[in-house]
C-alpha cells in the first residue's frame, strides 16, 4: 500500500505545480488577468466595476478563478475594463460600460458588466486591444473593428459619436496588429506600416501638432515599412520595434519615459539606443523590454517601484533588471508590472493599493516578487505551441500564420492540399513567445489547403482559404 500512495502524491505534486504555469498577462489600472496552461482564466486587483469577471463587485488579493471555462486564448485589460478571445473565436468583455465600450448595446456608469459576456455571435476574431474608455478588435479576415468613446476620434472611424456595439473601421483588409490606451491607438498592416489615430497628446501619434485628434487611421512612422510590434500606452506615449530588432519611442518623456535619456517629448519616431536585439516591448507611464536573450529591461516612472529595481529611482534609460533568470513576457500596468519567467511562473511588482500584484497584501513591492508556486517545466505535458491562428483568411496573396511557444523548441510547418498531397514542408528553431511566418499562396490554385504545425509535444492543423 505505501507505494502506491507515494504515487498518488507524486500525481498530487505534479497536478499542483502544473496548475501554476501561467501563459499570458494583462494589466489594468488597478487588477490584473493572466491565463494558465490549462486554459483557465484568473483575475484579481480592485472589482468596483465588476473588471475582474467574478460576478461580485469584491477586490481579491490573490488569483481567483473566473468561471469553470477552459477554452480562454487571449487576454487584455486597462483601465476598469476586462476582454478576452477564447479558442473558438468568440469574443467575451466585462467592466466598466460608461461609453459603451463592453460591446453590448447599452451605456451609463450602471451599465457595467461583473462576469465575461459575449459580444455578438461572431467567431472569426483574432485579436483584441481595449484602451478603457473604448475597445479594438480584428477579424481573420483583415478587418478592424472599434466601439465604445469616440469624442475625440478616438475610433478612427471619422466622426465623433460614440457607439456601443462593433462597428467595422474603413474598408481596408489588410491588418494584423491593434493596440489601444486612454488616447491614442495604433495599428500595423501586413506591409509592416503603422497607422494610428485618437488624440495625438505629447505628439504620442507622430502626425501633426501635438495635441490635436486624428478621426481615421493616418499612417505615421514616415514612409518606413519595416514596423513589426508596437504598445501604446498611460497619456500618451507609444513604443514600437522595426524588423531589423531595433526599438523606438515617440510622445511623452515624463519620468525618462522614452527610453532616450532625455525628459523632452518627441512627436516623431525616436531611436532608443543602438541595440537591435529588442523581443517585446509594453508601456504606460513606464516601461519594459524583453531582448532576444530574455533579459528584463525597463524604464522610466518609479515611484512605486513599478521598475522593479530595488529602488523608488526614476530611469531615463533602459536598465536590465532580475539578471538570475530570464524571460517569457512582460505587461506594464497602471504603475506596477506584471511579467512572466522562462519556466511559466508569474511575478509582479510595484503599486499594490487594491492587491493588483497577487501576493496576498496590499503592500508596494520594487523587485520581482513571485505570486502562488513557481512552474517547472519539466512535466512532459506542458503544452508549448498555443494560440494558433491565420490571417487574412481567405487569401488570394498571403497569409500570416501566427502562434505562440511557450518555450524554445523546433517547429515543423507543412502544407498539405484538400487530398492530403504534401505541398511543402520546413522545419526551423523558434525562440519562445510569439511568432509571426508569411506562407506566399500565389502560386497556389484556388481551393482548400491545411497548414500543420508539429512540435515535439504537440501538433495542430488550421485550414486556409485560396482565392
Amino acid at each position: 500500500m505505501k507505494p502506491l500512495k507515494i504515487f498518488l502524491l507524486l500525481i498530487f505534486i505534479t497536478h499542483n505545480s502544473f496548475a501554476q504555469c501561467w501563459t499570458q498577462i494583462a494589466a489594468g489600472d488597478n487588477h490584473s488577468l493572466a491565463l494558465k496552461s490549462d486554459g483557465t482564466l484568473w483575475a484579481w486587483g480592485q472589482n468596483d466595476q465588476g473588471q475582474l469577471g467574478d460576478g461580485t463587485i469584491i477586490n481579491r488579493v490573490v488569483p481567483t478563478q473566473i468561471g469553470t471555462d477552459t477554452d480562454w486564448s487571449t487576454i487584455d485589460a486597462i483601465g476598469f475594463n476586462s476582454m478576452a478571445l477564447k479558442s473558438n473565436g468568440t469574443l467575451w468583455t466585462w467592466g466598466a460600460n460608461y461609453y459603451g465600450q463592453i460591446g453590448n448595446g447599452s451605456f451609463g456608469s450602471g451599465a457595467f458588466n461583473s462576469t465575461p459576456t459575449q459580444v455578438g455571435n461572431d467567431s472569426d476574431w483574432i485579436k483584441i486591444s481595449t484602451g478603457g474608455i473604448k475597445t479594438f478588435a480584428l477579424k481573420s479576415n483583415g478587418t478592424i473593428w472599434g466601439w465604445g468613446y469616440n469624442i475625440e476620434g478616438h475610433l478612427g472611424l471619422g466622426n465623433t459619436d460614440n457607439h456601443s456595439t462593433p462597428f467595422q473601421i474603413g474598408t481596408d483588409t489588410d491588418w494584423v496588429e491593434i493596440k489601444a490606451s486612454l488616447n491614442q491607438t495604433m495599428s500595423i498592416k501586413g506591409n509592416h506600416t503603422v497607422w494610428g489615430w485618437g488624440l495625438n497628446k505629447e505628439g504620442s501619434l507622430a502626425i501633426g501638432n501635438p495635441n490635436d485628434f486624428i478621426a481615421i487611421p493616418t499612417q505615421v512612422g514616415g514612409n518606413n515599412i519595416d514596423w513589426q510590434k508596437l504598445d501604446s500606452g498611460g497619456c500618451c506615449s507609444t513604443k514600437m520595434i522595426k524588423t531589423d530588432g531595433s526599438l523606438w519611442a515617440m510622445g511623452s518623456a515624463a519620468n525618462g519615459n522614452l527610453g532616450t535619456g532625455g525628459t523632452v517629448d518627441v512627436n516623431t519616431p525616436t531611436r532608443v539606443g543602438t541595440d537591435n536585439d529588442w523581443k517585446t516591448v509594453t508601456t504606460d507611464l513606464h516601461s519594459c523590454a524583453i531582448k532576444n536573450d530574455g533579459t528584463l529591461w525597463v524604464w522610466g516612472f518609479n515611484f512605486f517601484g513599478q521598475l522593479g529595481d530595488g529602488t523608488n529611482t526614476v530611469k531615463t534609460l533602459p536598465t536590465q533588471i532580475a539578471t538570475n533568470q530570464t524571460w517569457l513576457m512582460v505587461k506594464a500596468g497602471f504603475q506596477y508590472t506584471l511579467a512572466i519567467s522562462s519556466d511559466h511562473s508569474l511575478y509582479a511588482w510595484g503599486r499594490n493599493t487594491s492587491g493588483q500584484l497577487g501576493d496576498g497584501t496590499l503592500v508596494n513591492k520594487n523587485v520581482p516578487t513571485l505570486i502562488g508556486n513557481s512552474c517547472p517545466l519539466s512535466t512532459p505535458n506542458f503544452d508549448n505551441l498555443k494560440s494558433i491562428r491565420t490571417f487574412p483568411n481567405p487569401s488570394n496573396d498571403k497569409v500570416t500564420l501566427q502562434y505562440i511557444l511557450t518555450q524554445e523548441g523546433l517547429v515543423n510547418v507543412s502544407i498539405t492540399n484538400s487530398l492530403g498531397q504534401l505541398i511543402s514542408s520546413r522545419t526551423e528553431k523558434n525562440n519562445s513567445g510569439e511568432q509571426n511566418q508569411t506562407v506566399d499562396l500565389s502560386s497556389f490554385s484556388q481551393g482548400i489547403y491545411f497548414i500543420t504545425l508539429q512540435t515535439d509535444n504537440l501538433r495542430n492543423t488550421i485550414k486556409i482559404v485560396k482565392e
